[in-house]
């Protein structure tokens, strides 16, 4: 009896990364091998991306963070992608690059008071902003630049304003508290805690071939893990940065827990 006991409770705590996995409010919707096979080369027109958000929408979940960037025109494309962005919560990514000559303006409705007199890893004056007309139906634009695969900023500070991250944006949007950054406004994480990800291919969204349950009332973090991908070298090996992006998302998601 007291044996059957023993292995019951090894087998709980062994289950427990798996358990706090499952019950993460963030789902990871990859454009992968698959996605590039049926539809092209990445990248591709905003249709796609708006025909996305329209299944994540039908499929109940509760909000978007789009991971790609969309600082440049593509056409009729953008206009739908806009109109989608109004049936459910949708963050948009920025990013730092002091070589960009003409960024699109940022809108001030994106800055943040928070640590506005604080020193941050990282400052610019340019950069990839996202098109207006995705601005004006955006819930959040947030800045996303890490070089490392393991520490995550929160704050950043872009033509002298104080900017949240895609990492501060998500918690917020899933009601989860932010975890404290250290003085330079970034925080460092164990991916290991995290490593086991459950991706869902675009593909299968877009062809009605997933679960409902695995997306409704969930956050779809949308992004790139194809053959373009860009790589983290990390403590569990090489990974893709929209995956080191996730693995840090829930690794701060149960912090806050």
């Amino acid at each position: 009896m007291r044996s059957n006991i023993r292995n019951i409770f090894w087998l709980g705590l062994l289950a427990l990364p798996a358990i706090c996995n499952a019950e993460s409010v963030f789902v990871p919707v990859f454009i992968d091998a698959r996605s590039e096979a049926k539809l092209g080369d990445f990248p591709y027109d905003s249709r796609v991306y708006a025909d996305a958000l329209m299944a994540f929408e039908k499929l109940g979940a509760k909000g978007v963070v789009l991971k790609l960037f969309l600082d440049q025109p593509k056409g009729k494309g953008d206009d739908a992608l806009a109109l989608a962005m109004t049936k459910l919560p949708v963050l948009l990514q920025a990013r730092c690059d002091d070589s960009e000559v003409n960024p699109n303006p940022l809108d001030t409705r994106f800055s943040t008071a928070i640590g506005n007199q604080a020193t941050f890893a990282v400052t610019c004056k340019s950069g990839w902003i996202p098109l207006a007309q995705l601005q004006r139906n955006a819930a959040d634009v947030c800045f996303i630049d890490q070089s490392v695969a393991d520490v995550a900023p929160l704050l950043e500070r872009y033509q002298g304003r104080a900017v949240k991250t895609l990492y501060t944006c998500a918690l917020a949007l899933a009601k989860k508290p932010v975890p404290a950054a250290v003085g330079n406004g970034t925080r460092k994480v164990d991916l290991a805690k995290v490593s086991r990800l459950d991706v869902i291919s675009l593909v299968d969204v877009l062809d009605g071939k997933i679960d409902r349950a695995r997306v409704t009332d969930k956050i779809i973090v949308f992004g790139y893990e194809g053959s373009k991908a860009a790589m983290f070298d990390s403590t569990i090996g090489r990974i893709s940065a929209h995956r080191a992006f996730m693995l840090n998302l829930r690794a701060m998601e149960q912090l806050a827990n």
